[in-house]
């Protein structure tokens, strides 16, 4: 383990007991000694198997087991769907996420299959199979959707914490009335711009932020419009999001950009040209 700072010492001794309690009410992971991190907006610990971490800027937080997944040492769940539901309701309970902001839980299947060969010509495809199960919630908040929000969890095969990412940030005031007002224009007939080849499909008020691994916490209100192609063959269906004068939002930050280069480097020599005899 790497020796660690004297200011990442004392962060240690601040915030580690924290993040211990939250690991075993949120995911029930146990930490007898952990290796404790801290870098830009995250603060962790770790052990052999486990890991836990949460955002300092954000309601976020992720929980791993390495033995966790599909023909890993744990396996993964592919059982009856109530029980990562009930385990994703357990989870957002000890978070202390709202029960008024879970809009809905969904269970998400993962599919495998097997190719087996036969002979060096022929392959042989089995049916597809269950590999893993995950129960996601959704948000909404005083009847807005937040589109970005997320929580996800998935079980070992045993029935236990695998895998966890919570993704809820706080929402100001002034977000939400904007996001109410948004849909009182959509309600009285928002009218999106128009696109070459396509036609909006419909319109719906709601809030996005920037994802849960990232450097920024962005929230903003917008106007969603999905747009269907006037082309049948072309499947893919244009989103904009925009705002209460039908302009594009700005997008919520993630990563920082990287710096550009600045460094001065020497021009390449020429290399002579090389002809024929």
């Amino acid at each position: 383990m790497p020796d660690m700072t004297a200011q990442q010492r004392r962060l240690s001794r601040v915030v580690r007991t924290d993040l211990v309690d939250a690991a075993a009410s949120i995911a029930g992971f146990k930490f007898a000694r952990a290796e404790f991190g801290s870098a830009a907006n995250i603060s962790g610990i770790r052990s052999k198997n486990l890991t836990f971490s949460q955002r300092h800027d954000s309601r976020t937080l992720f929980a791993t087991d390495t033995r966790y997944g599909h023909l890993r040492a744990l396996g993964a769940w592919t059982g009856a769907d109530r029980t990562p539901i009930a385990a994703c309701r357990r989870v957002l309970r000890a978070a202390e996420i709202p029960l008024r902001e879970i809009a809905s839980l969904e269970i998400l299947a993962e599919y495998g299959q097997v190719a087996e060969r036969v002979s060096d010509e022929e392959f042989r495809l089995h049916d597809p199979l269950v590999i893993r199960k995950l129960a996601r919630a959704r948000r909404t908040v005083d009847g807005v959707v937040v589109w970005s929000s997320h929580a996800t969890v998935g079980l070992t095969a045993k029935g236990d914490i695998g895998n966890v990412e919570v993704h809820w940030p706080e929402l100001s005031v002034a977000v939400l009335k904007e996001a109410q007002v948004l849909g009182s224009l959509v309600r009285r007939g928002f009218e999106p711009p128009e696109l070459p080849g396509a036609r909006p499909e419909f319109a719906e008020a709601g809030v996005i932020h920037s994802p849960a691994i990232g450097l920024f916490m962005d929230v903003v209100a917008a106007v969603r419009v999905v747009y269907a192609s006037e082309d049948p063959n072309l499947g893919r269906k244009a989103t904009l999001y925009l705002d209460r004068h039908g302009e594009p939002v700005a997008r919520p930050r993630d990563i920082e950009p990287a710096k550009p280069d600045t460094v001065d480097r020497p021009e390449p020599e020429a290399t002579p040209a090389v002809r024929g005899a």
